[in-house]
């Protein structure tokens, strides 16, 4: 696994356990469909059904801020992979909500903060 492959596993599993502190169930980690995308996390917290891009970067900033990394066009993939999850567990749209988990570490890749924000 490459440093980065390990930097992205710890920021999942760190948001993982970050949303089942505060009351939410994991569903699913990187739930992918075959032509149309993955998701990082699928979680249930209250009424809502949460979909959840985790996205990683250094304090550094250099690369820009990790909710940049998510385009249009792979929040479209995400949508679309997320719309087979709801059909294949009878899931109505209407509950479901979408976030960029911002993870943002320090050189070492020691989690400094976690930022969530819709998309």
């Amino acid at each position: 696994m490459t440093r980065n492959q390990e930097v992205g596993k710890n920021s999942e599993d760190f948001v993982s356990k970050y949303l089942e502190k505060r009351g939410a169930t994991i569903l699913e980690r990187n739930f992918a469909v075959h032509n149309a995308g993955e998701i990082d996390i699928i979680c249930a917290y209250k009424e809502k059904i949460l979909v959840i891009e985790v996205k990683s970067r250094d304090f550094r900033t250099r690369y820009g801020t990790p909710e940049e990394a998510v385009t249009a066009s792979k929040q479209q993939k995400i949508m679309r992979t997320a719309l087979e999850y709801c059909k294949k567990n009878h899931i109505a749209l209407e509950r479901v909500s979408y976030f960029v988990a911002g993870v943002i570490h320090d050189v070492s890749g020691n989690i400094l903060d976690v930022k969530f924000s819709p998309f």
